[in-house]
């Protein structure tokens, strides 16, 4: 909290990755480490227990928020393409999504066509 980071440990490359956290959701954590229990240090319970699966909770929550075509992974894309579209640079982008090609980067970028026409409004020709 201190660092306004997440540590994750648990990455499908295998690597420890640090990835900061916006100012929206520094504040959601403020708010949550006032409620959480003192006698762990986990902010997410379920039944009493730390959640032990991700994937399991996270299709649980869709299920019961009746959601539909969501998968964990879209956060990843979405955040790929929201740090493109803030016009973050591609390097420290790669590094907070943990991509290590180019390739990889733009195959996570999904370009709309409102990218296209705020692209066509910079050209001042």
């Amino acid at each position: 909290m201190r660092r306004k980071e997440f540590t994750l440990r648990r990455t499908k490359n295998g690597e420890v990755r640090v990835v900061p956290m916006t100012p929206a959701v520094y504040q959601v954590f403020v708010e949550l480490r006032q409620e959480r229990r003192l006698d762990t240090n986990r902010v997410f319970l379920y039944k009493d227990k730390p959640i032990q699966r991700l994937g399991t909770a996270f299709k649980a929550a869709c299920r019961r928020a009746r959601i539909t075509n969501l998968r964990i992974h879209d956060f990843r894309i979405t955040a790929s393409t929201n740090l493109r579209r803030a016009e973050v640079d591609t390097a420290t982008a790669m590094k907070i999504v943990g991509h290590k090609s180019d390739r990889m980067h733009r195959r996570y970028n999904t370009i709309e066509p409102e990218d296209l026409h705020q692209a066509a409004a910079k050209l001042h020709i």
